[in-house]
Parts: C-alpha cells; structure tokens; sequence
C-alpha cells in the first residue's frame, strides 16, 4: 500500500502547485490596475484572444522563414495583452471575419489595420491608434506612359483595388466626386481579394496604377528590408484621410476602455512612439487615443 500513499503524496503536491498557480495569477490580477474593468470571462480565461489577417505588411504578415507573426499590430496587440495582465492569442482570419468574430465572440479585439468608419460602428467599438489613407500609386514607367501625376489622372483608367476593405469604398467615392462629377470617366476598378493581388496586377501590366494603404505602401517602397523598395511611385496625396482602430465587441465596453487606457499609457511612457519607429511608421502617429474618432471623456 506504499505506492498509494506515495501517489496521494504526488497528487496532493501536484494540486498544491495548482492552486498556488491560480492563486498567483488572481493576484496578480487584482493588483493590475486595469483587470477590474476586463470582462469576468476574459479574466477567468487569463488570455486576449486577438483576431488579424496577416497579409498586410508592415502591420500584420508572416515571416516567409518562420511563419512567425510579425508587424506592428503584432508589437502593440502583444504590449497590450501583457499589460492587461493577459496571454496575447492570436486568430488568424480573413480581414472581412474579423468584426463577425468579434460578435459572436470568436475574438476578444481586432487588430488588422481596421479603419474606424461609421458603417462599421454598428457592432463595433474602435480605439483609434494610427492615422491611414487611401493612396494610389503606380510604377514610374507606367506612371510617365499613362501620364499619372496627381489622383484625377486615374480618372478613365484601370485601377486594382482591394474589394474588401475601406479601399474600394474611398475608390468608390473618388471616382464619383473626382471624376463622375467634374464630367470625367470613372475609375475602371479592377477588384482584388487582397492588397497583394492589386499590386501583383500591377506589376503584371494589367492596369496602370492600384491603391491601398498609404503606410503600406510607403514601407514596401521605402523600407531597406523590403524586397519592392523603390518598385513604385505615389500619385500626389492619399485621396482620403480615416483613423484606424483596435476593434472590440460593443457588448465589452469595459474591455474597450481598459484597451484605450493601456494605448494611452504606451504614448506616456514611449512604448507607443518606439513601436512605431521600430516599423519604420512614425508619421502615422497619432497625439492621443480616440474612441470611435471622438474624444475620450475626462
């Protein structure tokens, strides 16, 4: 009968360190000082569930050696997490999931470059972090053949567009202010399922110009690690300017202030602003944290 009361040793002991475990993690719970606000089953779960398509370089991609998750969204979705006192666990999706998920509770946040506009309000609460635009850009043979020089000379030309995300909407109202209302031709959209494929496109000589995020581009053409760096060339300004934002549930508005708390802690401390250095972003920064692009209360 030794053994048994060994394995009743074991057992106990084993429970022991359990217990001590959760205990220590309550703790450190409680003396967190954003864990009150955090939903009780995210707290009991002691993880962030965060959802992102990673095909969006720099703000969210793949290590093409690792399948390692990379990118800025990576960076602050991870500091925010640990922050919170949670396990940061990523959920790869397609971009168009993201805010289902977020419903359905799939996902805790968003974070995939999601721009706060009003259609997407109607379930979800952004905490605004970064300033984005629509930019429309070409290849500097193709611009110089198709005479691209400012936006409104895309008007009556192809142009490859991401059918997914806030791109093709901006496109969309471009074209019809721009081009339509001024007696020009609309823009001949190409759509894409991804911002790759409207790039790839064209590359491929397909149409003359395409257009996506102007961080985006920006970084693929101007970053020394990037395998396009100089590959394009920017057609004038960004045709819109949006914020965009961490997407969370409306149903969580304790999760979402404590977010926007962490965020705006980063920006205190540096954290925020050597984020986005690292990525090479700076002047996508904003001054302050915004919840669905208004002011946070006092």
């Amino acid at each position: 009968m030794v053994w048994m009361t060994r394995r009743a040793v074991v057992l106990a002991g084993g429970l022991g360190l359990l217990l001590a475990g959760l205990a220590g993690t309550a703790q450190a719970q409680e003396a967190n000082p954003y864990a009150a606000r955090l939903p009780a089953e995210i707290r009991a779960a002691g993880q962030l569930r965060i959802g992102t398509s990673p095909t969006y370089p720099p703000l969210e991609y793949k290590d093409p050696a690792t399948n390692a998750l990379l990118g800025l969204d990576i960076d602050l979705g991870n500091e925010i997490a640990k922050r919170l006192g949670l396990q940061a666990v990523w959920v790869e999706q397609g971009f168009e999931q993201l805010i289902t998920s977020l419903d359905t509770g799939r996902i805790d946040m968003g974070a995939s470059g999601m721009t706060d506009i009003p259609a997407r309000r109607e379930k979800t609460d952004f905490v605004d972090y970064f300033a984005t635009g629509v930019q429309i850009f070409s290849m500097p043979h193709v611009a110089t053949a198709s005479g691209l020089s400012k936006p409104a000379d895309v008007c009556g030309k192809p142009v490859a567009v991401n059918r997914n995300g806030i791109f093709y909407i901006h496109m969309r109202t471009f074209s019809d202010t721009h081009c339509v209302a001024k007696g020009l031709p609309p823009v001949q959209m190409s759509l894409t399922e991804r911002t790759a494929d409207a790039r790839l496109q064209l590359i491929q000589g397909r149409v003359v110009a395409a257009a996506q995020g102007v961080e985006a581009i920006r970084y693929l053409n101007e970053s020394p690690e990037s395998a396009d760096r100089g590959k394009f060339v920017l057609i004038g300004e960004p045709v819109s300017v949006d914020l965009a934002g961490f997407g969370i549930a409306k149903s969580r508005p304790g999760l979402r202030d404590a977010v926007a708390d962490v965020v705006t802690a980063m920006m205190a401390d540096g954290t925020y602003a050597r984020i986005f250095q690292k990525w090479q972003m700076p002047y996508i920064q904003v001054q302050a944290v915004t919840i669905n692009g208004a002011p946070r209360a006092p």
